[in-house]
């Protein structure tokens, strides 16, 4: 998936920044971002996911905020994943197809830690929330929304 780019934004563990390589590299996303990492998710983190990104010939982009990413990849649509309360529109898997069919570059954000992404952060692109019972963090709601949008390119 070229034109879809996958956002970990302020992250504080190396051990999250792990678990979302894994799955950004399961799903054959391109290009992995990484904003505001800081401690060991910087130190260690950020390292080891270049790494493993630059063995399967994918791409890193490690910035230092949101403003940066955006900068430089120039996304046309972004989306900003947040649990209900926070957001009032439910993710549509079929508004990010028709963008990617049509060669558009679509961001998604996720929080690298919790409560999540602030109200600034979320003002950054379209906030969405997945239907779920409760909160399963970010690298659950990245799998569910990289598994939907795979399932819908097929």
């Amino acid at each position: 998936m070229k034109n879809l780019y996958v956002t970990l934004h302020n992250v504080f563990g190396s051990q999250k920044i792990r678990e979302m390589t894994e799955l950004i590299l399961g799903f054959g996303i391109e290009t992995f971002v990484i904003s505001k990492a800081v401690g060991s998710a910087a130190t260690v983190g950020v390292p080891e996911s270049q790494k493993m990104i630059f063995k399967k010939g994918k791409n890193l982009v490690f910035v230092k905020d949101l403003p940066d990413a955006i900068e430089l990849l120039k996304p046309d649509k972004i989306y900003t994943f947040i649990h209900k309360p926070y957001a009032k529109t439910e993710f549509n898997v079929v508004e990010v197809i028709d963008y990617i069919k049509k060669n558009l570059k679509v961001m998604l954000i996720f929080a690298g830690s919790r409560p999540g992404l602030s109200k600034k952060e979320l003002e950054t692109g379209s906030a969405v929330f997945l239907d779920l019972p409760s909160d399963i963090g970010s690298i659950g709601y990245a799998a569910v929304v990289l598994y939907e949008i795979l399932k819908n390119l097929k």
